[in-house]
């Protein structure tokens, strides 16, 4: 590409010229001619101006540089020459068969856009005849590059994903529209639909294809950790909101992997946690430990996924229930409240050391004080009494993930499924959730996740690369030191 500037010289005229005072002098004017110089064949070569820049000597402030409208003239002007002459080269290059070196003959050709990020360029695609040597069971002709009608730029694809995962669909499109000479990309639906087209064609294949097992390695210890959070449903009719299970995977290197699913039944959900594991590196075997709030459905994921895990009951839960009865029991008369405080407080201490036994015994001995003659008539007794049964049928229910809390956190061993929490805002709550209005259907929420997480676990671009050989090739620091 070339640049040439040119600045046109003062036009001096005598004060005894009549016409001097009805003409004005004119400004004089800076010209640059952008022009650009293709090389297709060795030693030949084209010219072609493809921007004219004019700007006054007497510039202001806002008139230095190139403007934002200029650039975005230009780059689509660019894109407009060489889009066209690559298919054209790539058309001739494709003229002799592969196994018999014949010239083939060619079928016409048919239109195509090509959608990026510089502009739309409309597109005539050749199409060429199968050589007879191939077999009657080939196709009869078939295109020199496979462009669909609307074909989406994979640079284009890769930015309006990557950006509507995370800011609303609206804005996106327009900022896009604003920074980049793109075509029809101010409505959101487009964005909508092309962040759910990367997240079939793109995400869900490439995590398909990281959790295929490879060679047999020894598996390094992981932490494991579920929650769940609820998004707005399209249809109102069958429900008003929707579960989405998220949840976090740390390796023994600190590495986290993110990962989300929406609950679409026990089977299907159940599915969809052994593929997102398995994405994350984590198979059936890999020694795990799993953290969980409690619920029932949670825990049945976890047995069918890792059945050998080490599952750790979240402590953060547990003490939040015995924070509701001990409030309770605050509120009681002065001795029915010390009375009260004191068995909790015994009870949680018992808890956090891991002796459930004695933790159950003290919840059953205060249950039993409760029902005394003398208690039960207390103003609030029964208050407490509830609060109690609800943390012995909490604790019951979640009794083999109860451990040793003391010891866990003495050892830096997690207790907490603080670290999910966070994945939880993440993914669903920034996004998809907190003072967002838009409403999503469960069918097609997936799709939407998967993208979203790789965006957080900064996967999305290797996905491109896997879908796309040549996109944005990834830096290998020792190559380039080798060749230093």
């Amino acid at each position: 590409m070339r640049i040439q500037a040119r600045t046109y010289p003062r036009q001096r005229r005598s004060p005894l010229d009549p016409s001097f005072a009805a003409v004005p002098e004119p400004v004089p004017k800076m010209v640059w001619r952008v022009k650009l110089v293709a090389e297709l064949e060795r030693g030949l070569t084209t010219e072609v101006e493809i921007a004219r820049l004019e700007r006054d000597e007497q510039a202001g402030l806002a008139d230095l540089g190139l403007r934002l409208a200029e650039a975005k003239q230009l780059t689509a002007a660019l894109q407009a020459e060489m889009v066209p002459a690559q298919v054209t080269t790539v058309g001739e290059r494709r003229r002799s068969c592969v196994a018999c070196g014949c010239v083939l003959a060619s079928k016409g050709h048919y239109t195509a856009t090509f959608r990026s990020l510089f502009g739309d360029v409309p597109l005539r695609v050749r199409r060429l005849l199968a050589c007879p040597c191939q077999g009657s069971g080939e196709a009869k002709s078939f295109a020199v590059l496979d462009l669909d009608a609307a074909t989406v730029a994979p640079e284009l694809a890769y930015v309006t994903a990557r950006y509507a995962a995370l800011a609303p669909f609206g804005k996106v499109a327009a900022l896009l529209s604003e920074l980049l000479p793109i075509s029809g990309a101010q409505n959101a639906g487009t964005v909508r639909n092309r962040t759910l087209r990367v997240g079939e064609d793109v995400v869900q294949p490439h995590a398909t294809k990281t959790a295929e097992p490879t060679t047999a390695q020894a598996a390094e210890p992981v932490v494991v950790g579920f929650d769940g959070g609820y998004v707005r449903s399209r249809h109102r009719q069958e429900e008003r909101h929707f579960e989405v299970i998220a949840g976090k995977v740390i390796d023994a290197d600190g590495t986290q992997s993110r990962f989300a699913f929406a609950r679409n039944g026990p089977t299907i959900a159940s599915e969809a946690c052994k593929q997102a594991l398995a994405a994350a590196g984590v198979q059936a075997d890999t020694p795990a430990t799993v953290l969980c709030d409690g619920d029932a459905g949670l825990w049945r994921m976890q047995r069918e996924a890792l059945p050998k895990a080490t599952v750790v009951l979240d402590w953060w839960h547990a003490a939040v229930h015995f924070e509701h009865a001990l409030q309770a029991a605050r509120g009681l008369g002065a001795c029915a409240a010390d009375a009260a405080v004191r068995g909790l407080e015994r009870a949680k201490w018992r808890l956090w050391h891991g002796r459930w036994p004695g933790c159950r015994r003290k919840l059953a001995t205060l249950c039993r004080w409760a029902r005394c003659k003398h208690v039960r008539d207390v103003v609030g007794i029964g208050r407490v009494l509830r609060h109690v049964h609800d943390l012995l049928g909490y604790l019951a229910r979640n009794e083999g993930a109860l451990v040793h809390y003391a010891a866990r956190r003495r050892c830096g061993e997690p207790i907490s499924t603080a670290f999910v929490e966070s994945s939880v805002n993440e993914i669903v709550a920034k996004r998809m959730n907190k003072k967002q209005q838009m409403r999503w259907n469960r069918a097609t929420v997936q799709p939407f996740l998967g993208v979203r997480t790789a965006v957080l676990n900064d996967t999305l671009e290797d996905a491109f690369r896997h879908r796309y050989p040549g996109f944005r090739p990834a830096n290998n620091d020792e190559a380039t030191a080798a060749v230093a």
